[in-house]
């Protein structure tokens, strides 16, 4: 069984800690780390991460997203680039374009439907055609003020409210969240810049909300967002961000979500800091749901680790992304997030793939001409590409799965070794899918020809 191959667009303080984490893993492998930073293009992965590859093969950085993502080199991309789903919808179409699946950190991808229903409908559209899944998460958007919400919520009976709040560190995060919180600048520059819409904050407010509201059967009328500068009484620095005394260490966001009647359905409130430890303010998340006749509470202190907490939910959930159902999917979609102590890749075998006995026939897949030994004269994109056959035959071990290296025996009693798949040995082409303007047609076509017997 072959380890999980993951591609990383972007490597900065998340990318680069998603590294370590899959290095440190079994069932995973480092395929392909693509980078804007010139610097450094050219360096080896893991020498640059300061870590032992071990067995793994050298990863050199790259700039060039085209030499790492396709379906030959990497089965899933994690995208840690940007926050806003029209920032990140080029990316991820480029890479649902060649097949493979996505995993991105963008907030606003944790449920695209609620701000950016038209890119969000387009990227369902080439995941289902494709067949791969697409999958926006991390610590929040993702779990602590929508998905852990949701799954409390599943002991209630009827809820009335819900108010959470999220009190956290922005240290462990890299230099662009620091300029979306408006870390270290003075309060007339959150001013001007919150006049002009220039200021992000927080971002997934809205998706949360809108995940709340889809996984209850709630709709929320209206959602407001206000924004109001935590201003330091003493100077604090982390490793990508500094605040001076009397500027911003950071926005506290709050988002209300209102049903028909005008009344909160949903509070959220989001104080994000650098380094509050400095002025003595505790983390936590905390979450109150009003049930019929008590409330429940749940504390969690200190606050779920951010860096730590969005790394762990994008390698976790990788399993579960390989294992869905095409098109574009949220948290409500796939099996709970869970650490995975394990083989990755076994877990990927738990959501989707069933075992072969001896004597069923499969289809498996083999390498005739690796990258680097195709013929000159092809063009270089094929040239990058291997040259793969799929063959049908009868399995000759007891059991495998898919990924397993098997021999089966054809038609014509041929032994042939490769890795199986789950490829349909039945005829998959069709006659393509429904085009209203060709039943337009046919009904023309019935008038004329049998004087209306069509209709």
């Amino acid at each position: 069984m072959r380890d999980i191959r993951v591609a990383l667009w972007g490597f900065g303080a998340m990318g680069s800690g998603i590294a370590k984490m899959i290095a440190s893993k079994e069932g995973l492998a480092i395929s392909g780390v693509c980078v804007r930073r010139e610097h450094l293009v050219g360096q080896e992965v893991y020498a640059y991460l300061g870590i032992d590859r071990g067995d793994c093969d050298p990863v050199i950085i790259t700039n060039k997203i085209e030499n790492i993502v396709r379906r030959d080199l990497c089965d899933i991309v994690i995208l840690a680039t940007d926050s806003f789903v029209e920032a990140q919808f080029d990316k991820i179409m480029f890479c649902l374009d060649r097949g493979v699946h996505v995993i991105t950190m963008a907030e606003e991808m944790a449920w695209p439907w609620a701000q950016n229903e038209e890119l969000a409908d387009k990227i369902d559209a080439l995941a289902r055609k494709r067949g791969v899944a697409v999958l926006g998460t991390g610590i929040n958007p993702g779990f602590v003020l929508d998905y852990l919400i949701l799954a409390l919520s599943g002991t209630c009976e009827h809820v009335e409210s819900i108010s959470a709040a999220r009190i956290n560190d922005l240290a462990p995060f890299g230099k662009s969240v620091m300029v979306e919180q408006g870390v270290g600048i003075s309060v007339e520059e959150f001013d001007r810049r919150k006049a002009e819409g220039s200021l992000a904050g927080h971002v997934g407010f809205p998706e949360s909300m809108a995940m709340i509201a889809a996984g209850m059967g709630v709709e929320l009328t209206d959602i407001e967002q206000t924004r109001d500068p935590i201003i330091t009484n003493v100077d604090r620095e982390s490793a990508y961000g500094e605040a001076k005394k009397g500027h911003l260490a950071g926005i506290r966001q709050q988002s209300y979500g209102r049903v028909a009647d005008g009344k909160v359905f949903i509070h959220l409130d989001h104080p994000q800091q650098i380094c509050p430890e400095d002025e003595g303010v505790n983390t936590g998340d905390y979450v109150t749901i009003r049930a019929n006749g008590y409330d429940m509470n749940l504390s969690i202190v200190p606050e779920t680790p951010g860096g730590i907490g969005t790394i762990a939910m994008v390698v976790n959930m990788i399993p579960h992304v390989l294992g869905a159902k095409p098109g574009l999917r949220s948290m409500l979609d796939l099996p709970v997030p869970r650490c995975i102590l394990g083989n990755y890749a076994e877990q990927v075998h738990r959501t989707r793939d069933r075992q072969f006995l001896r004597g069923e026939l499969v289809s498996i897949e083999s390498v005739i001409l690796p990258v680097g030994e195709r013929a000159p004269q092809v063009p270089d994109d094929t040239q990058r590409t291997p040259l793969r056959v799929f063959t049908k035959g009868f399995l000759q071990e007891e059991s495998a799965r898919r990924g397993d290296t098997v021999t089966v025996k054809t038609m014509s009693d041929r032994l042939v070794e490769g890795t199986l798949t789950n490829r349909s040995v039945s005829p998959t082409h069709t006659f393509g899918d429904y085009v209203p303007e060709l039943m337009t047609v046919h009904r023309q076509v019935f008038d004329i020809l049998f004087g209306g017997a069509g209709k």
